[in-house]
């Protein structure tokens, strides 16, 4: 009867230790539903500071700051590094480091991993992507530091090999199908001559 209960009990162990785990190593994804303005191509050339290819290299920090109250994200910044390979606007050259405001962070509170997203569609920069970005420096912004116009608007993964017609949402790095999305990605790609 000891032997049983001991057993019992160790499974028990096991069985919360794994919940805690899973919830502190897989990050539970936030993803508010949010009203934004859809650009058109011509207006995010006009608001571009900078229009860059840029390899993406390294996230350099991060910003969560929560609700005292709920702990809810009040704001979320993740600054990522990326070098910039080709240059279409913008008083920046071929081999500088710019730093990219991302709307989004990870954080880890006693009950689990949590992952903030801006809206629904935005997925990250990720290491060894190459990227058309089209960037807004603000007056207030640090040097050499620049934000993704209209989030994932914005940003257009340039892919290594060209891609058959109808890209899939993993291609086109969006979490979830946007059509307003892959038309501005087939205009993007059209003129700055990547993609289908």
């Amino acid at each position: 009867m000891k032997r049983a209960v001991m057993i019992c009990g160790a499974m028990a162990l096991l069985f919360v230790a794994g919940f805690f785990s899973y919830k502190h190593l897989d990050p539970q994804v936030i993803r508010p539903e949010a009203d934004y303005h859809i650009y058109s191509l011509d207006e995010m050339e006009q608001l571009a500071t900078a229009i860059v290819e840029v390899e993406y290299e390294r996230e350099k920090s991060s910003v969560v700051r929560l609700d005292e109250k709920d702990k809810y994200p009040l704001e979320t910044k993740t600054f990522s590094e990326v070098k910039v390979q080709n240059v279409y606007k913008g008083n920046v050259n071929i081999g500088d480091t710019l730093t990219i405001v991302e709307y989004y962070a990870k954080w880890r509170d006693l009950y689990g991993s949590y992952q903030w997203m801006p809206n629904e569609i935005y997925v990250p920069l990720s290491k060894g992507k190459t990227y058309l970005l089209f960037l807004y420096q603000g007056p207030t912004q640090q040097p050499d530091t620049y934000e993704i116009i209209g989030n994932h608007q914005g940003k257009y993964v340039i892919p290594a090999a060209k891609p058959a017609p109808g890209l899939t949402v993993a291609e086109l790095e969006i979490d979830e199908d946007d059509e307003a999305y892959r038309q501005l990605y087939k205009q993007v790609s059209e003129k700055y001559g990547f993609g289908e």
